[in-house]
């Protein structure tokens, strides 16, 4: 993955004024993907046979992973179920293209995603669910050293930049569905969230002739509220049809900043030291844009199933220092083939960033991350066991 982040230095480098400025402001520039949103779940694809198709998934919603794409497509599971998906180890590098001088940032990641529990209970005409689910766990490091990026006096020489983070994300939920008649059902599902994310940035300047400046930003957050999802759904002969919107509110968004700056003006004066604590830092407050989603799936056999998604999350006014979220459309297509017990799956989806394109013309923007998905597998189903 490549992106752009406005960190540019300039074909001259940055005066130590500019810097000066800089080491005040709290450090929003980083990569913080698992807090981008939380609209469309990144990279992290819920359930089995729902990620094998890459999340067409709306019009089908038949087991316990359907619940977060639609809560009424249970309604047409055939039996009780419970679900278990284990831990995937996800490893990724994004690159900040030029972003000193011409040389790029660097920065990995290490994610676990991919655990769910979920189960279904079936009284007719109603279908009782229940999941458990971590959408994100993850670990970024980026250690950056530039040297000898400019000789001129007064301009930046070398540069030193080291981001930690690390982040999770748990969700707890229920629901219920009511099937009506033999084709159509209504469901819905309430969701508890749990966010916490932790951060630490260190970034040190030498300047030709002595200057030096030394800054370390530390960040701690957490947020939990809820989340509601109401679906529709219709199952025909050879069409299903879903309907799905989710809506969050939360409840509680602390954190904390701390920040320590130090800097020499000239190589022979006494330092200048800046310290900044707040235990009500809300850069970080959730934003949970309304997010609706349409599936459409045709299957004129048992033999063959394709399914396709649209997924808009709605724009979302911020009121902190974290940029609005924009209108977004996803979209997903998946198919199924084989016989009954044996089943080849495949999909295709896109997940785009809520956050506005980086200008290019300020400093401390936010990371804009378009992502393009591929995923497939097999599926062996016997009478009570699916792998």
């Amino acid at each position: 993955m490549d992106a752009q982040i406005p960190l540019r230095m300039g074909n001259t480098g940055i005066s130590l004024l500019t810097w000066l400025f800089v080491s005040f402001l709290p450090i929003s520039a980083k990569a913080d993907l698992a807090k981008q949103h939380q609209a469309f779940e990144r990279v992290m694809l819920p359930g089995g046979r729902a990620a094998l198709m890459g999340g067409a998934y709306t019009a089908l919603s038949s087991d316990p992973a359907g619940l977060l794409y639609n809560p009424a497509g249970v309604s047409f599971s055939e039996q009780n179920q419970i679900s278990l998906n284990s831990w995937s180890n996800f490893r990724s590098q994004t690159v900040y293209e030029g972003a000193v001088l011409g040389r790029d940032f660097q920065e990995n990641s290490t994610t676990r995603f991919g655990g769910f529990v979920g189960g279904l209970f079936q009284h007719k005409p109603f279908t009782l669910g229940y999941l458990i689910a971590t959408p994100d766990n993850r670990k970024i490091n980026q250690d950056d050293v530039f040297t000898d990026l400019s000789s001129t006096e007064g301009e930046v020489k070398n540069f030193t930049r080291i981001h930690q983070e690390t982040s999770t994300h748990d969700l707890f939920g229920a629901s219920l569905a009511l099937k009506i008649g033999s084709s159509w059902s209504i469901g819905g599902l309430a969701l508890f969230y749990d966010r916490t994310i932790e951060s630490m940035d260190y970034q040190q300047v030498e300047y030709n002739g002595g200057q030096t400046l030394v800054q370390e930003t530390k960040v701690k957050v957490g947020n939990n509220g809820l989340m509601g999802s109401i679906g529709l759904s219709f199952k025909g002969e050879d069409v299903s049809l879903g309907l799905s919107t989710r809506v969050g509110q939360p409840l509680l968004d602390k954190g904390h900043l701390n920040l320590n700056s130090v800097s020499y003006p000239q190589s022979s004066s006494a330092p200048v030291i800046t310290t900044f604590a707040s235990d009500d830092y809300s850069d970080d407050a959730e934003l949970i844009p309304p997010v609706t989603r349409l599936g459409i799936a045709y299957h004129p056999s048992s033999f063959f199933l394709l399914s396709t998604d649209l997924n808009y999350s709605s724009q979302l006014a911020s009121n902190n220092t974290s940029p609005d979220r924009q209108a977004v459309l996803n979209y997903a297509v998946g198919f199924e083939v084989g016989p009954q017990n044996y089943k080849l799956l495949a999909g295709f989806f896109t997940n785009n960033s809520l956050f506005p394109n980086v200008r290019g013309t300020a400093i401390n923007e936010r990371v804009h991350l378009d992502y393009i998905g591929r995923s497939g597998g097999i599926s062996i189903a016997t009478k009570g066991f699916d792998l």
